[in-house]
């Protein structure tokens, strides 16, 4: 469970853009949603509430052995192997963060193949004078609280991006809504045009 926390917690905040993100999937009937974060059993509740189907890989995990035995990202998306137009929402939490521009290319350019027409993408990045520099499980409480867990274990290295950086990755889409907060987290929701 989520431990509470005072307004002052930086890893206790409220989200303003994951409701529009649930918004957006609640008005389809028996929505699909791939989440690619780190595995948090407190999200599955609630997202088996909201939506039809909830698929969850961890791409994280892979991430990181790769790192570790000195290897690129580049076929990490295969496991990405289901069917094009299969989802209506991806969370891709704080994975951009981890990733070099090419591999977030890959990253982005699988997720707008795995969307159907107008599916929703939804990010975290921190911004450039963060000091977080693990990636993070965010488990979602009452009232969308997101509670951020560090994850010190995985060895992922940090790639910071301006706003315009991700306005540029993120071309394919349109851009729905983004949201900076005093903890330096920018949350994004993006719509595939």
């Amino acid at each position: 469970m989520v431990r509470p926390a005072s307004d002052c917690d930086p890893d206790l905040y409220t989200s303003q853009v994951l409701p529009l993100f649930m918004d957006a999937l609640r008005r389809l009937p028996d929505a699909s949603l791939l989440d690619l974060g780190l595995t948090c059993g407190d999200n599955i509740p609630f997202f088996a509430q909201r939506v039809g189907k909830i698929y969850l890989c961890d791409l994280f995990t892979g991430l990181d052995r790769l790192h570790r035995q000195g290897h690129p990202p580049a076929h990490l998306w295969e496991q990405l192997d289901y069917p094009a137009a299969s989802f209506d929402g991806i969370l891709l939490w704080d994975l951009l963060d981890h990733l070099d521009d090419d591999a977030s290319g890959g990253l982005i350019k699988a997720s707008r193949t795995l969307l159907r027409p107008k599916g929703v993408v939804m990010f975290v990045a921190r911004d450039e004078h963060s000091s977080r520099r693990a990636p993070h499980a965010f488990a979602i409480a009452e009232e969308y609280r997101l509670h951020l867990r560090p994850q010190t274990h995985l060895g992922l290295p940090v790639f910071h991006r301006h706003n315009r950086d991700i306005l540029l990755l993120m071309s394919a889409f349109t851009l729905v809504k983004s949201f900076i907060y005093r903890n330096g987290l920018r949350e994004y929701l993006f719509q595939l045009s």
